[in-house]
C-alpha cells in the first residue's frame, strides 16, 4: 500500500464520524424547528387565562420560541434574532412601526460603540502593555498570580467589553502556563486561571454601565418599562465595590476548589523584558488614552452635564475615525464588531417592548410571581436576585433572560410599591452571572485553549452563584437605606 493511500485511508474514519456528527446536529436543529414550528400555534390556541390578551398570549409564547431557537441556534443568530422581530407584525402582536422602534434601542448604538473601543484598545497595544504591567502585582506565588490576573481582569472589564478582555490577558497568561508546564486538562493551575479570566471579565463587567452592554441594556429597557432613569453614578457607586469585593470572593472560591500543583510561577522575568520592549507609550496609544478618560469623564458628569452616556460613547466612537486622529478604519472596525450580539440585543429589547405593550408581562408577573408582592423588601429583592441568577439554568441567553425578566419585575415592583429601579438594576446585575451554565461567548473566549471543560466551572460556578446573591442582596440593600434606589 502507498504511503498516499494509507494517509488516505486513516483519514477516511475521521472524515466519516465528522460527516456523522455533523448529521446528528442537523437532525437535532430540524427537529427543534419542526417542534417550534408546532408548538407556537399549540400554545397560542390554549386558553390561558381571560386576563392575558390574545396579543399578549402571542408575544409570551414568541418570546419562549424565540429563546429555544437562540439557545440551540436553530438558525445564525444573527438571522434569526431580526426574524423574530419582523414576525411580530405578521402575527398581529405589534405593528411593524412599534417593533422597529424598539428593535433600534440605544443599548445597541452603545455596544456598536463599545466593540470600537476594544478593537482601538487591542490594535493600539494598550491592552497589551497595561496587561504587562497589572499581571505580576502580587508576586510569583501560584495563587498570588491567579489573583493578579483576575483583579486585573475585573478592573480592565469595568470600562471595556468583557470578550476583548478576557482574550488580552488570556493571550499573556498562555506563555506563562506553558513555560510552567501547565498541560490543558491536566493542570489544576491553568484550569483555574483559565476559569478565573472570564469570571473576574464578566463580574467586573457590572461595575459600571460601561462595563457591559447587558448593563445599558438593563438600563434601557428600566427607562422604557417604568420611565425611571439611573445615571453612570448610581450605578457605578454600587457596582464597582461590588465588583471588587466579589472578585476577590471568587479568587478565593477558585483556590480553595481548585488548588495549583505550582508552589512559585515562573515567566515574570519575561513579562519583565516584554515590558521593557515596548518602550514608552506611543502616539496611538497616547491619543486613545486621553480619548478614553475623557469619555469616562463625561460619563462620570452625565448627571450635571446632561449628556446621555450613549451620546457620549457615539460621539468618541466617530472620534477614532477622524483624520487626524486615525485610530480605526471601518475595515478594522466592521471584523472586529460582534453583529450577532448586536442584532440579538436588539431583537431582545423589541420582544421586551412587545410583553409589555401587550399585557403579556403584568400577566407573568400576577400569576408567577404575584406571591412575592407581600414579601418584605428585603426578601423580595433577595428573591428576584436569585431568580435573575438560577434563570440562567432555564434561558443561558443573557439578553433573552433580561428581554422577559424586566418587563415582569417591573410590574412586580409596582405592585409591591417599591422603587423599581432596587429590583431591575440588580437584575442587570445578574445578567453577568454566567458561571453556573458557561456557554456565554465570555467564558468560552478562554475555552479554546483546552484547560478547561464545561463540567468543571459548574461545581465553583454554583458556589461563586451563591456568594453572588448573598453578596448583591446586601449591597443593594445598604444602597436603598443610602438612598440612591
Amino acid at each position: 500500500m502507498s504511503v498516499h493511500t494509507a494517509a488516505v485511508g486513516a483519514r477516511e474514519p475521521h472524515t466519516f464520524q465528522a460527516a456523522r456528527a455533523t448529521a446528528r446536529v442537523t437532525r437535532r436543529k430540524l427537529l427543534l424547528a419542526v417542534g417550534c414550528l408546532a408548538v407556537y400555534p399549540l400554545l397560542v390556541s390554549l386558553p390561558l387565562s381571560e386576563s392575558l390578551p390574545p396579543a399578549g398570549q402571542r408575544a409570551l409564547v414568541l418570546a419562549v420560541v424565540a429563546v429555544i431557537a437562540w439557545v440551540a441556534e436553530i438558525l445564525p443568530i444573527g438571522i434569526s434574532a431580526p426574524l423574530f422581530v419582523m414576525l411580530m407584525p405578521l402575527l398581529g402582536i405589534v405593528t411593524t412601526p412599534q417593533a422597529m422602534s424598539a428593535f433600534m434601542s440605544p443599548a445597541v448604538i452603545f455596544v456598536l460603540c463599545s466593540f470600537c473601543f476594544a478593537a482601538v484598545f487591542i490594535r493600539t497595544g494598550l491592552g497589551y502593555r497595561v496587561s504587562l504591567w497589572l499581571t505580576p502585582m502580587f508576586g510569583q506565588r501560584a495563587d498570588r498570580v491567579l489573583l493578579a490576573f483576575m483583579v486585573s481582569t475585573a478592573l480592565v472589564s469595568t470600562v471595556l467589553a468583557d470578550v476583548p478582555t478576557a482574550v488580552v490577558f488570556a493571550a499573556i497568561a498562555v506563555p506563562i502556563l506553558q513555560k510552567n508546564h501547565c498541560v490543558p486538562g491536566q493542570s489544576n493551575f491553568g484550569k483555574a486561571l483559565m476559569m478565573g479570566i472570564p469570571t473576574a471579565a464578566t463580574i467586573g463587567g457590572v461595575g459600571t454601565p460601561s462595563g457591559s452592554g447587558l448593563n445599558v441594556l438593563s438600563l434601557n429597557l428600566l427607562r422604557s418599562t417604568t420611565k425611571t432613569e439611573v445615571n453612570f453614578l448610581q450605578w457605578t457607586a454600587v457596582g464597582l465595590p461590588f465588583a471588587l469585593a466579589l472578585t476577590l470572593i471568587c479568587w478565593w472560591i477558585l483556590k480553595r476548589m481548585v488548588p495549583p500543583e505550582l508552589a512559585v510561577v515562573e515567566g515574570f522575568d519575561d513579562l519583565r523584558a516584554s515590558r521593557r520592549e515596548l518602550g514608552p507609550l506611543t502616539r496611538s496609544e497616547r491619543k486613545f488614552l486621553v480619548l478614553f478618560l475623557a469619555t469616562i469623564a463625561f460619563w462620570v458628569t452625565g448627571y450635571w452635564t446632561g449628556l446621555d452616556m450613549v451620546t457620549v460613547a457615539m460621539i468618541a466612537a466617530a472620534l477614532l475615525f477622524v483624520p487626524g486622529i486615525d485610530l480605526l478604519t471601518w475595515d478594522e472596525a466592521k471584523v472586529r464588531i460582534g453583529w450577532d450580539v448586536l442584532l440579538l440585543i436588539a431583537a431582545s429589547s423589541s420582544i421586551a417592548m412587545a410583553m409589555n405593550s401587550t399585557g403579556a408581562a403584568t400577566w407573568m408577573a400576577t400569576s408567577l410571581l404575584g406571591g412575592l408582592a407581600s414579601l418584605t423588601p428585603f426578601l423580595l429583592l433577595g428573591a428576584v436576585i436569585g431568580f435573575g441568577i438560577f434563570s440562567h439554568y432555564l434561558i443561558p441567553v443573557a439578553s433573552a433572560s433580561l428581554a422577559v425578566s424586566v418587563p415582569v419585575i417591573a410590574v412586580l415592583a409596582e405592585n409591591a410599591g417599591v422603587n423599581p429601579a432596587l429590583l431591575i438594576v440588580p437584575l442587570g446585575f445578574t445578567a453577568s452571572c454566567i458561571m453556573l451554565l458557561p456557554i456565554d461567548p465570555c467564558p468560552l473566549s478562554t475555552y479554546e485553549h483546552g484547560y478547561w471543560k464545561i463540567p468543571d466551572m459548574m461545581k465553583p460556578g454554583l458556589i461563586m452563584s451563591i456568594a453572588w446573591l448573598i453578596l448583591l442582596t446586601g449591597t443593594m440593600w445598604v444602597a436603598r437605606m443610602a438612598g440612591l434606589f
